[in-house]
């Protein structure tokens, strides 16, 4: 695992700090579990790939087409 460091509102992590105790928990334990189900919505949604924001990394050199990206993307 790789730790991280977050910021959160004072009410919120008390909130947390109360549930993990009532529950035996770790609030790490309860933070990570909230982020694994996060990520199991959002790749539930369906969205495309194709609706992820452009990075704005500069101009394009030239104007590809749809299956042109698609290569682009599995040829990894």
């Amino acid at each position: 695992m790789r730790p991280i460091s977050v910021h959160v509102a004072e009410d919120d992590y008390r909130t947390f700090q109360v549930l993990a105790a009532l529950r035996g928990r770790a609030v790490a334990e309860l933070i990570r579990e909230a982020m694994a189900e996060y990520l199991k919505r959002e790749r539930r949604s369906g969205r495309s790939v194709l609706e992820i924001p452009a990075h704005a990394s500069g101009r394009l050199l030239r104007d590809w087409t749809r299956s042109e990206i698609f290569d682009e993307m599995l040829e990894g």
